[in-house]
C-alpha cells in the first residue's frame, strides 16, 4: 500500500514540476524576434484613387494614381498595388496592370484607351494583412 502512495505523490510532485517549468517558458522577457507594432498593424489603410485629365478620350493618355496611406502617413513599402480595368458590357476588355511605385505613398499607371465607353478601375492595394479595392468609373469619349 505504501508503495502505491509513493508512486502516486511522485507522478503528483512530477506534474506539479512539469507545470512550473512550463509556465516559466511563457514567462521569458527575451525576445523571439516575433515583436510587431500591433497598432500599426491594426490601423486601417486607405487608398484614393484618381486620374488626369478627368475627362478621358481615346487614344490619348490618362494618368491613373492612387496614394497609400496609414494613419495620415504615406506608405511606399506596400506588398502589391494593381489596377484593374475592365470595359463595361465588354469583358474581352479586362486587364489587370501593376502599378509603378512613385514615392511618396503614390503608385501609378499611364494608360492609353483605346475605345470610347465607361471603365471600371479598381486599384487593389496590399500593406501587410489588409487589402483594400475603391472602384470608381472613367468615362471615355471620341
Amino acid at each position: 500500500m505504501t508503495d502505491m502512495k509513493n508512486k502516486s505523490f511522485l507522478t503528483v510532485v512530477g506534474v506539479i514540476i512539469l507545470v512550473f517549468i512550463l509556465s516559466g517558458c511563457g514567462s521569458s522577457s527575451k525576445s523571439d524576434g516575433m515583436d510587431m507594432d500591433m497598432g500599426a498593424m491594426t490601423d486601417p489603410i486607405t487608398a484614393e484613387l484618381s486620374w488626369s485629365p478627368q475627362t478621358a478620350k481615346v487614344n490619348e493618355k490618362v494618368h491613373i494614381q492612387v496614394i497609400v496611406k496609414q494613419k495620415d502617413t504615406n506608405v511606399d513599402k506596400a506588398d502589391e498595388v494593381m489596377f484593374e480595368i475592365s470595359k463595361e458590357g465588354d469583358s474581352s476588355q479586362h486587364e489587370k496592370v501593376a502599378a509603378t511605385n512613385s514615392g511618396d505613398g503614390k503608385f501609378t499607371l499611364d494608360k492609353t484607351f483605346t475605345s470610347a465607353g465607361t471603365y471600371s478601375i479598381t486599384s487593389h492595394v496590399t500593406v501587410g494583412p489588409q487589402h483594400t479595392m475603391p472602384t470608381k468609373k472613367l468615362i471615355v469619349t471620341n
